[in-house]
């Protein structure tokens, strides 16, 4: 006896013994339809796999190769920012938003948002009346929220004994 002919009768015995133990099963594999089916799902799935591995092998690889950067950019930032100062750049764009911010006092800040509030405001006043014009209404009356300025400054003096 050949050493393939024994490999081919032990997978046989194998796939007899469990298509006994499965006959639905083995109705599928020996019906056509069924079969074609079971092929194309098995293709489909395997691709899928095939893809899934792929895509993470991909992932793995990019973030193996951008770490070393990622680990390095503040470094090279600090760098960057000290060579412009070096060289008469006072300070980037950025490092003025934060002094201005900082020097920006709260009460500044407050009566800054209430003057804007104040336009918004009026603003709104005049795109009602203008609305009312155009639709022939003698009045449009919406219904806001809208606080005067002491209000505004009032909420600000109760946030200040809260802190």
């Amino acid at each position: 006896m050949d050493f393939s002919e024994s490999i081919e009768r032990a997978v046989g015995n194998y796939f007899t013994q469990w298509f006994a133990a499965h006959p639905y099963l083995a109705w599928l594999s020996t019906h056509p339809l069924a079969s074609l089916g079971l092929c194309l799902l098995v293709i489909f799935s395997a691709w899928g796999l095939i893809k899934a591995i792929g895509r993470g092998m991909e992932q793995i690889w990019l973030f193996l190769l951008t770490t070393p950067f990622k680990l390095l950019q503040p470094i090279f930032r600090l760098m960057w920012r000290s060579i412009r100062r070096k060289f008469g750049h006072n300070s980037t764009k950025s490092d003025r938003l934060d002094s201005q911010l900082t020097l920006t006092a709260p009460t500044d800040r407050v009566t800054e948002i209430v003057d804007r509030l104040h336009a918004l405001t009026q603003e709104q006043q005049q795109l009602l009346h203008e609305l009312a014009e155009l639709t022939g209404e003698t009045s449009i009356e919406v219904a806001t929220n809208s606080k005067s300025d002491t209000e505004y400054k009032n909420m600000y003096a109760k946030l200040l004994k809260l802190n």
